[in-house]
């Protein structure tokens, strides 16, 4: 169960972040400050939330939907404030299909939820995830996972 949890924060983490690279066609630019921002995700039923350092700028921003190749994206709404859309992820032990909405609050901080069903093993269950990020630096660091090699397959 904490591997399904963790597995589907990690996912949903960077499906939201994925899904923002289509807002490139309507907005140049990463609509925030550029850098370091912290992560924090909460799923209903967790304890504590699954933290994570990633790196946003222009070109980290239209990238990040190639790297999800397994995941599509319908009925995208993007505005100065928000990026709301459908999406369906078929990867090897996890399907997630949902509703996510993220909102822009000032240039330093952004935060979400998404409405996911997911399939693991035939199973399918519900879940209602917070997504929250938060600027902290100009320069980004090593321990910035969207930075970091892909593991090799």
């Amino acid at each position: 169960m904490a591997k399904m949890i963790l597995t589907r924060s990690a996912a949903l983490v960077g499906i939201a972040l994925a899904a923002c690279a289509v807002c490139p066609a309507q907005q140049q630019k990463f609509p925030l400050r550029a850098g370091e921002w912290e992560v924090s995700t909460m799923l209903k039923d967790a304890k504590d939330p699954l933290l994570l350092r990633i790196c946003l700028n222009d070109d980290l921003w239209t990238k990040a939907l190639s790297q999800n190749p397994s995941c599509t994206i319908q009925g995208l709404n993007v505005s100065s404030k928000s990026v709301n859309y459908l999406m369906d992820c078929t990867m090897k032990t996890i399907q997630m299909k949902g509703k996510v909405e993220l909102t822009f609050d000032g240039k330093e901080h952004m935060s979400g939820k998404a409405s996911i069903d997911s399939t693991v093993d035939g199973k399918v269950s519900s879940s209602l995830t917070f997504v929250d990020y938060r600027w902290k630096a100009a320069l980004c660091g090593p321990a910035d996972v969207n930075l970091k090699p892909a593991p090799a397959k």
